[in-house]
């Protein structure tokens, strides 16, 4: 059998190249344009899709597509002009499909040291490039997430060495790339703390994270000393099989959320125009304190104020005069008042006062104190000056009240008799509850 060089039996050829175990083909040069296939062998057959007694002695460019013969001109070249052999990859769009491939190329010469020939070999490798295209895939898509996300997000290793960050991150804590290059998750945590309200607390949480590769964290809000607010979540990582990689971490700046929240909270709580709390609040309150009376056998005590004559303020002197007076009387009553108690704005002209740990006389005291307080009051309008007053009934936590519905009934029902006494006064005048249901007013 005559050597491969010299060689011109398609027959052998094919015989001489089964030997080798893998895809195998011979090139003739024909010149620096034109080269033909010579043979192939099974194993190429097999991956190709070609066929050896179909191809053997054409053109490349009889066989293949205009961007594949390019490409396999240009390896063939090189290697002809380097004399010696190349590897190098290549795609190629074969019958079978697109595939890629790892080739060797190795130069025959003639007896003038001319290269007439070029035997080849090749691997398929289209599962490897399919893979590595997927994974780059997957780090683009990641990260395009990373730069975009509104988190700032950060990776570490089981090791607590820095995996990988985003550009958020870096926003959001203020740290110097140079320091998450030098992937130091200690040096990073030292880069934060002193930005952190309560670094102490920051910190043991930290590390009680990296402890627990299986908890979670959701949600955790951060204060920071410049007044931001920053929400955590945090996961472990682990492998398919159970293996611990590392721990996720993703920071988020909730300062103008938390702001707007709070905006809305007070906005629920507040009445708009006194900026006192609001019914709702006074009796969520009502129900707390008077089951902790209950509970402990404290005194709870309870003052309901209604302005009197509201109206006839608001048809002479206008809305706008009734709303100085209603301001003016909560900045009277505000200051009278402890911190523990609850100041309210029931609607319109009424008001009340939840008093813990006050007794019908002491709430008496301090009604009286506001009656006087308000009737010192005078307004101008331009309808002339004004004064206004205001009429309070007290009670006090009685033994059978069995809900505090009873004790706001009954100082409600003392309000009604001071309005019946002729207003501008407090029910009841002792220190028992001696309001009585009457007869209305006409």
């Amino acid at each position: 059998m005559k050597e491969i060089n010299v060689n011109n039996n398609p027959a052998e050829l094919r015989q001489m190249l089964d030997y080798l175990g893998v895809a195998a083909f011979v090139i003739d040069v024909i010149s620096a344009d034109e080269f033909r296939l010579a043979a192939i062998n099974a194993r190429h057959e097999q991956l190709s899709g070609m066929k050896h007694a179909e191809i053997a002695g054409r053109s490349v460019v009889e066989l293949l597509s205009p961007g594949t013969v390019a490409q396999l001109k240009a390896n063939y070249r090189r290697c002809i002009k380097n004399k010696a052999a190349i590897d190098y990859q290549e795609t190629l769009d074969l019958p079978i499909g697109r595939t890629y491939w790892q080739t060797s190329l190795v130069p025959f010469f003639d007896k003038a040291g001319k290269v007439t020939r070029l035997l080849g070999t090749a691997y398929e490798i289209s599962d490897q490039v399919h893979l590595e295209l997927e994974a780059r895939y997957q780090s683009t898509v990641m990260s395009v997430y990373l730069d975009e996300s509104p988190d700032g997000i950060l990776v570490v290793d089981a090791n607590n060495l820095i995996k990988t960050w985003n550009r958020r991150f870096l926003e959001i804590w203020h740290i110097p790339e140079a320091v998450m290059n030098a992937r130091d998750g200690e040096a990073a945590l030292s880069a934060v703390v002193e930005q952190v309200a309560d670094p102490e607390s920051f910190v043991r949480r930290i590390r009680e994270l990296y402890l627990s590769l299986n908890e979670e964290e959701q949600g955790v809000r951060i204060q920071m000393k410049d007044d931001r607010i920053l929400e955590r979540y945090s996961r472990g990582l682990h492998a398919p099989e159970g293996n611990y990689w590392g721990r996720i971490w993703f920071y988020r700046d909730v300062t103008e959320l938390q702001r707007m929240t709070e905006q809305l909270l007070h906005m629920s709580q507040t009445d708009p125009l006194t900026g006192i709390a609001n019914r709702r609040v006074f009796m969520q309150r009502l129900e707390k304190e008077y089951h902790r009376a209950q509970r402990y056998g404290h005194p709870l005590s309870v003052l309901m104020l209604d302005l009197d004559h509201f109206k006839q303020i608001n048809d002479r002197h206008g809305h706008a005069s009734g709303d100085t007076v209603l301001k003016e009387f909560v900045r009277v009553v505000t200051p009278e008042i402890r911190a523990s108690d609850c100041f309210a704005r029931m609607g319109g002209e009424e008001f009340t006062v939840l008093l813990p740990e006050s007794s019908l006389r002491s709430a008496r005291q301090l009604a009286q104190r506001l009656c006087q307080a308000v009737a010192a009051l005078t307004f101008d309008s331009p309808q002339g000056a004004f004064g206004v007053t205001v009429s309070i009934g007290v009670a006090a936590l009685g033994d059978n009240d069995s809900s505090p519905e009873q004790l706001i009934n009954r100082s409600d029902r003392c309000l009604y008799m001071a309005k019946q006494q002729g207003r501008n006064c407090v029910r009841p005048k002792g220190d028992t509850d001696d309001c009585e249901i009457s007869v209305p007013m006409l």
